[in-house]
């Protein structure tokens, strides 16, 4: 399994040198990946649990690109997840070009079609209508990577022998992995795309859906003639701990009004327009044995690359960046070598082709 790192683009501190730090250290690690977090608009009191800084993903992972050109270190550059529909296509295609151009051929999408319908609201689109766009705005894109000049004509955009004029280094075009549950979404994956952004929970009954849902996939994936198996991403978040006495206890960042129950940032679960949830963000104090543990059952589940998302909040007289680092280091010294890594090419399917896509990156 390969090992990637969440970045928090989301945070006000990370920036200029507190980047280069963490880019330093992925590379003194040997991670396989970064990762970036996306959303766009959301309310003041959401805002403290979401992150203090949230950057535009693309354009973080354009700066997160050059940083890395110039330490000489080729991370695979991805996401988890970047909701499609909040971005026109023809744009979004030309960006998403435009940093694997930069990166030498290293960008992997991570598609969602996104829950957060004040976001979709301010933005001015039907959040019922996310899945229809979600697939026409990625096919209009693919379309634009793989034709020196194209045309595309749906629901939603429409052109004639037009060009972005830039092209993806990665051919024939970069990965997209779907992040979402359910039926459809495992048909879209089977039917388009080159792997899934999922993972098993920890107690028995969300893992045996899990293996459920993946064995559906994987007979999706051969009805649709596609090779080999999907390619699976899934997340690992906790703050890292080597104090047995610690583990167990949350610590929680956000706001939650007196006698409201926080929900955590990821629940996933859609939000009706005008909602004022209050959102914070969980991160469980996990003693490493048991991230080592969590680490290996998604191995063993299948999953190709975990992402592990380490908190950056000050504590324990730690600043922001003074425990990113911290973590990282502890994730390197007691987690990483009890982990089999995974050093081969990753291979993936394309139109039932295997292709190694980032030979050249």
């Amino acid at each position: 399994m390969k090992i990637g790192l969440m970045v928090p683009n989301y945070a006000r501190w990370f920036r200029g040198d507190g980047i280069w730090a963490t880019c330093e250290k992925g590379k003194e690690l040997g991670l396989d990946a970064l990762c970036f977090v996306d959303h766009v608009m959301f309310t003041p009191r959401q805002y403290v649990g979401y992150g203090n800084g949230y950057m535009d993903c693309w354009t973080a992972m354009s700066y997160v690109t050059a940083v890395t050109n110039v330490q000489q270190w080729k991370p695979i550059l991805t996401n988890a997840v970047v909701v499609i529909p909040y971005r026109p296509p023809v744009q979004q295609g030309k960006v998403i070009a435009t940093v694997d151009s930069l990166a030498g051929g290293r960008v992997m999408v991570g598609a969602g079609s996104g829950y957060n319908e004040n976001e979709f609201s301010s933005l001015s689109l039907n959040v019922k209508e996310r899945g229809d766009m979600t697939d026409e705005y990625l096919a209009c894109m693919k379309e634009l990577w793989t034709h020196p000049v194209s045309s595309f004509h749906g629901k939603y955009v429409n052109f004639d022998e037009m060009t972005v004029s830039v092209r993806p280094v990665l051919q024939p075009h970069p990965p997209v992995l779907y992040g979402s549950h359910g039926p459809r979404p495992r048909r879209r994956i089977a039917e388009r795309y080159q792997g899934s952004i999922g993972a098993p929970g920890r107690d028995a009954e969300s893992q045996r859906s899990f293996a459920s849902d993946m064995a559906d996939l994987n007979k999706l994936w051969k009805e649709h003639g596609r090779s080999g198996k999907p390619y699976l991403m899934a997340m690992e978040r906790g703050h890292l701990t080597t104090q047995r006495g610690q583990a167990g206890q949350d610590v929680v960042m956000g706001v939650a009004p007196e006698g409201e129950r926080a929900r955590g940032t990821d629940t996933g679960v859609r939000m009706q327009a005008g909602e004022e949830r209050a959102y914070v963000s969980t991160y469980p104090l996990t003693h490493v044995d048991e991230t080592v543990a969590n680490l290996r059952r998604l191995d063993a589940a299948g999953v190709d690359m975990a992402i592990v998302w380490l908190p950056s909040y000050r504590y324990g007289g730690l600043d922001n960046q003074g425990l990113q680092l911290q973590q990282m280091e502890i994730l390197a010294e007691h987690v990483l070598p009890k982990i089999p890594r995974d050093k081969k090419p990753i291979e993936m399917d394309y139109d039932g082709k295997r292709v190694t896509p980032f030979a050249n990156a």
